[in-house]
Parts: C-alpha cells; structure tokens; sequence
C-alpha cells in the first residue's frame, strides 16, 4: 500500500467490518470537516457580526478552488441551497412563449424534470424523451432537438444507470438550434472531470462526490446563459441591472466546510481522485460480469456509478448489506457507487457477497 493510499485510508475508517460503496447518495466528510463547521460558529460567537470579516474568505477560496477545477471565471460559480435551487431558478428566467420547447429525458431525475413546470404555464412544451437503452440516451436527447428548443436539460451522470453524457457534444448541438444546455450536475462533480466550454447552466450539491453536506449547491451561470437570462430572483445581492444569479446569503456554516473539502481534494490531487474513481468503477463492472450479471452502465459512458437490474434489488441490497457491504436500492437498480477512499479490497468483497447473494447466481441484466 502506498503512501498516499495508506493516507485516504486512514482518514475515512467508515464502520469497522463494513465496505462503503454508496457515495452516490452521501460521500464521507474529510477529517477537517467538523472542525470546519465549528469553526464559523467559534467566529461569531467570539466577533458577533465582525466576523463577517472572516467568514467570507472560506467561501471566495472554496470559489476559486472550484472555478480552478471546472475551468471558468470565477464569477462564473455562484452559491446555491441545492441544485433543485439552480434548475428551477434557470428555469423560472427564461421568457417562455408558446411553442418553446424544453427537451429532458423521460426518465430522469424529478428535480430534472420538474423544474419546467413553469415553461408549461406559459405555453411551452416539455419534450419527455424515451432513452432506449442506456447506450442510446446521448444520441435520443440529440435527435430530438429542433430549432423550438429553448433548453435541453440533462443529468451529467444519470443516477439510475449511471450513463455518463458529453456535454461538449451537446453544447456543440444546442448551439445549432439556438438553445441553453441545462445541468444537473451532482452525480458527477468530484467523481469525474467537467468540461463546461460548451455547458450555460451547471448545478451540483456538494453532499455527495464533494464530500461537504447538505445545504450548498454550486451554480455555474455561463456568460451566454446571463445574456439570455434575466434572474427570476432578486435581492440585496444581485439588484438591476446585475446579471447575478445569487441572491442572498449562502450557507456559510456549509462554504467552511466545502472549502475545508476542497482544499483537501486538491491537495490529493483531482486527476488521482478521478482516475481512481474510474478504476474502481471499472473494478465493479468487472466484478458484476464475473458473477454473470450485465451492468447497466456503459463501459465507455461512465464516472463512479455502476448499476444492475436484479429480479428483486430490494431483497440484493438487504442481501449485501447483511454481507456487510453497503450499496444503493432506487427504482427497481442496485447502484454501487465507489468514492476514491475505497480500494480493490472493498471491490473484491462486494463481489464475494454478490455471488453469495444472487439466487442461481444470474439476476436479469435489465
């Protein structure tokens, strides 16, 4: 074990005799994370409202470190409650007029899809497209552009099945139509790289791939998404004619902590963390293959999630979890989920307990 594994190791212990394979769904604090945390409340109870003089270089290092990694200004990244807040707030700005249509992939995240409610007062039209198969989404999401498309909205990394999209290759298409390319980024941002040159709107939590619980969002807001836009929000932060798309007040509490994450992460190393991120997911689908299971996720689409279909995931992931081997159950997948803090081991057990688990040791592929 090398030096910098032996490190990660030590610095996210997990429960002792348990694998932790679900950073999907919430990823491990960094050591420095309650300390973080605290460390706001230590400032304004011994400054009251003087602290304010401390508590926003957390947030503008957190901002430079994030704007450093996606590669944009960094007015660019704004502070957001989660990245429902981003979606709906891009949303609630575009002047909609009948025949405007919003294409979305029909089985994507609620928070995806449901953010253009409002489009559909005003007369627009939501576009649900069938994705086929999980090999077939990128190219289904393209075919069904037309020059009434105003956005195309899409998760980066679809939670269920784990398809990882291009989004340069997408930008590239909504410019040829005229329309903004809508991210929800949450799957995504700190598991694999982000390529934003051709990507108006980026929305990620921060509880998951980041490490840095609930309560913040990062909002990416490209210089042609502030040209087309007008804030639907507006506050003390952001008054005409500002651009802005932050409002008011973020989660300060939160901003130590995600400065504490990503001063950690890239201290590590982005390239390490993601390379690992996608050996280990590699590892997994190997793993689903050698017990006879075909995963869902493309082997060449893919960031930190893997997932299958069983018979029965409910009764899998109980299975697993009395193997000691913590995994996700949503909409009818499995979805292993391995972070850059988990190793070969932690793969290796997953399988052993997926072969133990499997009734006939072949669930359908889905």
């Amino acid at each position: 074990m090398d030096e910098w594994h032996a490190r990660v190791r030590a610095d996210f212990p997990y429960r002792e005799g348990r694998t932790y394979l679900q950073s999907a769904g919430v990823g491990l604090p960094v050591p420095a994370a309650d300390a973080a945390a605290g460390q706001y409340y230590r400032d304004v109870a011994g400054l009251g409202v003087d602290a304010q003089q401390l508590w926003h270089r957390p947030a503008q290092r957190a901002r430079e470190r994030l704007a450093r990694l996606l590669g944009v200004p960094v007015a660019d990244v704004g502070w957001f409650r989660n990245t429902s807040e981003v979606l709906n707030l891009a949303a609630a700005s575009v002047d909609w007029h009948p025949r405007d249509e919003v294409v979305v992939a029909a089985d994507d995240y609620p928070g995806v899809l449901l953010a253009w409610t409002r489009a559909e007062t005003a007369g627009a039209t939501v576009v649900r497209v069938d994705p086929g198969r999980a090999q077939e989404r990128q190219q289904r999401l393209l075919d069904a552009l037309t020059p009434r498309t105003r956005v195309l909205a899409v998760s980066h990394v679809h939670p269920w099945t784990g398809t990882k999209l291009d989004l340069t290759v997408l930008g590239r298409a909504c410019r040829e139509v005229g329309a903004l390319l809508v991210v929800d980024g949450i799957q995504a941002l700190g598991a694999t790289p982000v390529e934003l040159s051709c990507v108006d709107v980026y929305g990620a939590g921060v509880f998951k791939w980041l490490l840095s619980g609930f309560g913040t969002a990062v909002g990416v807001f490209r210089e042609r998404a502030r040209e087309q836009l007008t804030p639907a929000y507006r506050s003390y932060a952001n008054p005409p004619p500002s651009t802005s798309f932050e409002y008011s007040a973020p989660n300060l509490p939160g901003l130590y902590v995600l400065d504490a994450s990503t001063a950690y992460l890239e201290e590590l190393g982005w390239e390490r963390v993601f390379g690992r991120v996608d050996a280990l997911a590699g590892q997994v689908a190997d793993a689903l293959r050698g017990a006879g299971v075909q995963p869902i996720t493309p082997d060449g689409a893919r960031a930190g999630i893997v997932t299958f279909a069983p018979a029965d995931s409910t009764a899998v992931v109980a299975g697993l979890a009395a193997h000691g081997v913590d995994v996700s159950d949503k909409v009818g997948r499995v979805i292993v989920s391995p972070h850059f803090y988990n190793d070969a081991e932690d793969v290796d057990r997953f399988a052993a307990a997926l072969r133990a688990v499997l009734p006939s040791g072949r669930p359908d592929a889905g």
